[in-house]
Formats: structure tokens, C-alpha cells, sequence
């Protein structure tokens, strides 16, 4: 009779320990993004021995993956996620799931497991996307470093635009700033410096980014500052000294002083720039040092230097490739060594394999290289193809312009353009007359870029556009932004450039847009318009139509 007693109280010790140590968990749950520290704390402090269920060891481990990540500890034992995985795979919460994926690529990652990592990923991702929105974002700026580290920088920069979709739709504005800092970087990698520039204007004038993420994106700035084409040395080397005097430099990483240092080479500060030089390399011996130790001495004018310094640079360039073959050609070479154990003749079959391996891996590289840069080559002939169509365009409306062929108020406007219009257009005849000779035709395109790109963005965004509509058309524009308040900045743009008359190619050229862009937002105006309350809606959906 006692002992069925003592047995009894046993049960019911244990289910109160388990119900205390579940209540604990959830707690730590709603807590650990806010305080990561305590909820490390906590999450450690609890008796293993008390994870009486699979359920709360799951739990438990996805937990202390979460506080670890939240904390900036790297992890690289997979334990702690593979039992969460395993656990929630076929039962409990989904969104524990998908998290529990994410942590055990993120594992995967840190130990440089990359293959590993991209595969868990794409589980977590479907799974994510269903049942919690914050961590596909996760999902998707992981795999962006994924993929930045393996040199394709297509895959990264769509990974990073999708995720800032994904944290814009769910309002999550920290996690907004992350995923801009990254697409800054992302863009850098593919060549798009005005983006990129655009992107840290916009991150560095916010007044919500935090101290670190800020100084950060001043880092990545003055580090495109260095290095685009249209460099600002001068201006990267006052960013490189502001980050600096910020705590002693702990912001500053190693590939940080070096961009530091070449800046200042540039510049001819030659003693600065050796004084981080002679600093840095005794710290820091990886490709990225010997490449920018390259390009100073080259500015130094001492060739000797700058030729170790290549001759390095290509070397540790290829350790860098060759260890990521590894990674694929040692998980064949374990299978090939686990099935043909028993075979006599396995260390022949072993080499066999080994140079097969290194074959299609070197094959496949080749092809993927090739195949990225005939994809830029084309993306970027494209580009071209577009912006000299539109100083094409410009030349045919300055034509017109003088054949009396436009309305006064057309004329009206276009005549506040009307001097950029004709250097536009006198670029244009110029890359025309240098087709064929790279030299000339590649600066005056960039030209042509550059005062594109400054119309697109003065036109139909000016106060003076607006007061000219006003002004001939009875206040229309003002009667619009009062009565139709809800409009996007656009909408106002494309019902100004109606009320104008001009037809649909010439507005989406100032638009930059396709023509076909410009009649469904057309139709979108005009049904907001049909649908509203306004005084005026007869005379809007008249100029409209």
C-alpha cells in the first residue's frame, strides 16, 4: 500500500514539474527577442533532467538555439536544432518548424557547411512563408549570404529584394533597416552603384537606425565611395576617420582598414595609409589584404611589392575556390568509401572517383561563370539599349517642340526642361557620331545615364509642375490633392501629365515605365476617381478621359 502511494505521489510531482517547466518556456517565449540575455539565462538554468517529453526537450532546444542567435553567439553543433527538427517535422507547432529549419541551416552555415545550409533552407522556406513571416524573411537574408559567400550575386540580391518586401508588408522596421543594409551591399556586388548609393542616403539621413547599424551602413558607404567607379577617396577617408573616434574603432572590421588604407593611398597620404598597413598585416593575411596590400603599393609606385602582393592574392584566391569544391567532391568520396568498403581494389577506384569529381566540379564552375557573365553582359546591353532609346525619344520631342507640333501648355511644360533636354539630346547625336570607338562612346554614355537619371527624378516630382497645371487649369491639381487625398504620388504625376494631353508613350517616358504600365494605372485612377466622393469627379474623369 505504501509503495503505491510513494508511486502516486511520483506521478504527481512530475506532471507539476513538467507543467512549471512548460509555463517557464513560454514565458521565455514572449520575451527572448526584447531581452536575448535573460532569456539565455533562464533557458540554461533549467534542470535538463526536468525535459520529461520529447515535446519540452523540443521546445527547450529551439529556445536556446533562438537566445544563442539573439546573443551573437555563432553555433555551429547542430545538435540543438536537428532535435527540434526532428521533433516538429511530424508534429506540433508549424511555425516551430519552420524556425527550427532556419536554425539548423543557420548551424549548417557557421561551420561553413554551405551545401548543408541552402538545403535546409528551401525546407524552411514554404514552410515560413505559411506560417510565419519574420523568419522567411530570416530565410531569405541567410540565403543571401549563402550565396554571397559562393560569388553569385544575382541570387543574393533577389534574395535581399524579397525580403525587404516581406518586412515592409509585415512593418517590422528593424528588420526593414537589416535587410536595406544588405541590399545596399547587394547592390555594390552587381555593379548598381547608383542603387546602392540611393539606399545609404536614405539609411544614413534615418532617424530611427540604431548607433551600430548606423555606423555600420557609414562603413559600407565610404567603403563605395572607395571603390566605384565614380570614387570619392577623399570623402571615404573623412567617413574611415568619423568611424574611428566611435569607440575606440570597434566598429571598424579588418577589411574596413584596408579599404581605409587604399583610400588613402589614393589620395597621396602614403605615410596614413602605411601606418595602417604595417598594422594590419600582421593581423590579417587573407585574400582581401593581399588585394587591396596590391593596389596601394601599385599606387606607391613600388612594382616589386605590388607584385608579391598579387602573386598572394591569387593564391589564397584559389585556396578559397578549392575549398568549396571540397565541400561537395568529400561527401561523394565518404559514400564512395562506406559502399565499397569490402572491394579489394578500392584506393584505385578512390582516385578514379577523386578525379572525376574534380572534372565535373571544375566543369560545372566554368559553366556557371561563363553562363553569369554573358547574363550580365546581356543584362547590361539591355540597359544600355533602353536609356540611349529614351535620349532617342527626347531628340523626337525636341524636334517636335520646334514644328509647333505640341499644345502651349505642353510647350509650357517642357520648356522647364527644356535645357537639359537639349544636352540630352546633343549627347545622344555625339554617342551617335562615336559608335564602335569604346573609348569616347563609353564616357558619353555615362552621361547620358547620369542627366537621365537626374530628369526622371525632377520630372513630375516638382512644386513648379504643379503650380503651372494650377495656374492654366482653374487650380486642378490642388482641387485633386483635396478631395482625392488617399492618391499615391504617382497617381498625381500621371493625372498632370493627362490634363497636359500627352499620350501614352511620351508619359512613360517621363514615367519611366512601359506604355502599357501607363494605361493600367490610368485605369486604376480613373476607377479611384469613378469610386469617390469628389465635388469635382465629372471634371476629373473628363481630363482623365
Amino acid at each position: 500500500m505504501r509503495r503505491l502511494f510513494y508511486m502516486f505521489l511520483a506521478v504527481i510531482l512530475t506532471g507539476c514539474t513538467t507543467i512549471q517547466v512548460r509555463k517557464t518556456l513560454d514565458d521565455v517565449e514572449t520575451y527572448i527577442a526584447d531581452r536575448p540575455d535573460s532569456a539565455l539565462f533562464i533557458i540554461e538554468s533549467i534542470d535538463t533532467t526536468d525535459l520529461n517529453t520529447r515535446g519540452l526537450r523540443a521546445h527547450h532546444a529551439l529556445l536556446h538555439a533562438m537566445a544563442l542567435d539573439k546573443n551573437y553567439i555563432d553555433v555551429t553543433d547542430d545538435s540543438l536544432a536537428l532535435k527540434a527538427v526532428n521533433y516538429y517535422q511530424k508534429r506540433g507547432s508549424r511555425k516551430n518548424y519552420a524556425r527550427s529549419l532556419y536554425y539548423l541551416g543557420l548551424s549548417y552555415y557557421y561551420d561553413k557547411q554551405y551545401d548543408k545550409s541552402i538545403i535546409e533552407l528551401a525546407k524552411a522556406e514554404p514552410v515560413a512563408e505559411k506560417y510565419d513571416s519574420l523568419y522567411l524573411g530570416f530565410v531569405k537574408v541567410l540565403q543571401s549570404d549563402v550565396y554571397n559567400i559562393n560569388y553569385n550575386s544575382l541570387e543574393e540580391l533577389a534574395c535581399l529584394e524579397e525580403s525587404l518586401q516581406i518586412y515592409t508588408d509585415i512593418e517590422a522596421e528593424y528588420y526593414i533597416d537589416v535587410a536595406s543594409l544588405g541590399l545596399a551591399r547587394a547592390y555594390m556586388n552587381n555593379e548598381k552603384y547608383n542603387d546602392a548609393k540611393l539606399l545609404f542616403d536614405k539609411l544614413l539621413s534615418s532617424r530611427r537606425l540604431k548607433k551600430g547599424m548606423s555606423i555600420r551602413a557609414m562603413c559600407d558607404y565610404a567603403f563605395l565611395l572607395a571603390t566605384c567607379p565614380e570614387a570619392d577617396c577623399s570623402l571615404a577617408s573623412t567617413y574611415y576617420d568619423k568611424i574611428a573616434s566611435e569607440d575606440d574603432g570597434k566598429y571598424l572590421s579588418s577589411q574596413d582598414y584596408w579599404v581605409w588604407a587604399y583610400a588613402l593611398s589614393e589620395i597621396g597620404d602614403f605615410d596614413a595609409s602605411r601606418e595602417i598597413v604595417n598594422t594590419q598585416k600582421q593581423i590579417d593575411s587573407s585574400g582581401t589584404a593581399y588585394y587591396f596590400m596590391y593596389l596601394i603599393a601599385k599606387n606607391e609606385k613600388n612594382q616589386t611589392e605590388a607584385l608579391e602582393c598579387l602573386e598572394k592574392f591569387s593564391e589564397k584566391n584559389n585556396d578559397e575556390v578549392i575549398q568549396i569544391l571540397k565541400q561537395s567532391i568529400s561527401s561523394i568520396q565518404r559514400d564512395f568509401f562506406h559502399s565499397q568498403y569490402e572491394i579489394a581494389d578500392v584506393k584505385a577506384a578512390n582516385r578514379l572517383l577523386i578525379i572525376m569529381c574534380i572534372i565535373v566540379a571544375v566543369s560545372l564552375l566554368s559553366i556557371i561563370i561563363t553562363i553569369y557573365i554573358l547574363r550580365w553582359k546581356r543584362d547590361k546591353e539591355r540597359e544600355k539599349e533602353e536609356y540611349i532609346r529614351y535620349a532617342e525619344e527626347v531628340n523626337r520631342q525636341l524636334r517636335d517642340f520646334k514644328q509647333d507640333t505640341f499644345s502651349s501648355l505642353q510647350k509650357k511644360y517642357i520648356s522647364m526642361y527644356k535645357k537639359k533636354y537639349e544636352t540630352l539630346g546633343t549627347l545622344y547625336d555625339r554617342y551617335i557620331q562615336t559608335e564602335g570607338r569604346v573609348d569616347s562612346e563609353h564616357f558619353i554614355y555615362r552621361d547620358v545615364v547620369s542627366l537621365i537619371d537626374e530628369l526622371r527624378n525632377e520630372i513630375g516630382n516638382s512644386e513648379e509642375f504643379e503650380e503651372m497645371l494650377d495656374k492654366d487649369l482653374d487650380g486642378i491639381m490642388l482641387k485633386l490633392r483635396s478631395e482625392l487625398a488617399g492618391l499615391k504620388k504617382k497617381d498625381y504625376a500621371l493625372f498632370g501629365y493627362l490634363a497636359l494631353g500627352f499620350d501614352a508613350t511620351i508619359i512613360s517616358h517621363f514615367m519611366d515605365c512601359t506604355v502599357n504600365t501607363v494605361y493600367i494605372r490610368k485605369s486604376r485612377l480613373k476607377k479611384a476617381i469613378e469610386e469617390s466622393e469628389a465635388e469635382h469627379k465629372s471634371l476629373f474623369m473628363e481630363i482623365i478621359s
